[in-house]
């Protein structure tokens, strides 16, 4: 409970010792006193009411450099996070990670993030697949290949024939970190390939 200045001024007249030397009217210089010691107090109340909403990364406004700072950020996936609620986003984030090699773990980062996302694992025994492949996905090699499918991508521009060359192939800051946080988290020995939503 955070108390006002007329709280404290209030505490302190109470502590006075009783008698004529300790006058409690409004206007005495007593009074004016206490009403000043009252005023810091209360500052220094909702300073550290303050440092409560500071504390954690979620609610912090002053000390989020501080925050960022011992978290290492801004790294390579959160360089696009500029906004405020961006940049908290990304101190939950890195300071909540726990790695994990589920599905469950992925659609969990993703949300995080603020991303929807269905993961799907290529299962020979059980995609459907062109004839043409069976030797390369029968052989093995689609065993350690998984799909993020990004169901709310946001604003991002998709490369188009007649586009100019060395345009990426994707365009968005979103898409980018959520990848790029992707390639970061997933195994050594998969490979993660990222789908949108048609535009």
């Amino acid at each position: 409970m955070i108390r006002d200045a007329a709280a404290y001024c209030a505490q302190l007249a109470a502590l006075l010792p009783g008698g004529p030397a300790w006058p409690r009217e409004p206007g005495a210089r007593l009074m004016a006193l206490l009403r000043a010691w009252a005023e810091e107090f209360a500052r220094l109340d909702e300073r550290a009411a303050d440092l409560i909403e500071e504390a954690f990364p979620d609610t912090t406004y002053e000390m989020l450099a501080d925050w960022e700072r011992v978290l290492g950020l801004p790294d390579p996936c959160s360089s696009a996070a500029l906004t405020l609620s961006a940049r908290r986003a990304e101190c939950v984030r890195k300071l909540a990670y726990q790695a994990g090699q589920t599905p469950a773990f992925y659609i969990a980062l993703a949300a995080s993030i603020g991303f929807e996302v269905e993961i799907h694992e290529f299962d020979p025994d059980v995609d459907e697949f062109d004839a043409s492949l069976t030797a390369l996905i029968g052989g093995g090699a689609w065993r350690h290949v998984w799909r993020v499918h990004v169901l709310n991508a946001g604003n991002f521009t998709i490369f188009r024939a007649g586009d100019p060359a060395g345009q990426r192939l994707v365009e968005g800051d979103t898409a980018i970190d959520l990848e790029c946080i992707f390639g970061a988290a997933k195994p050594a020995h998969t490979h993660v390939i990222f789908s949108y939503p048609e535009t």
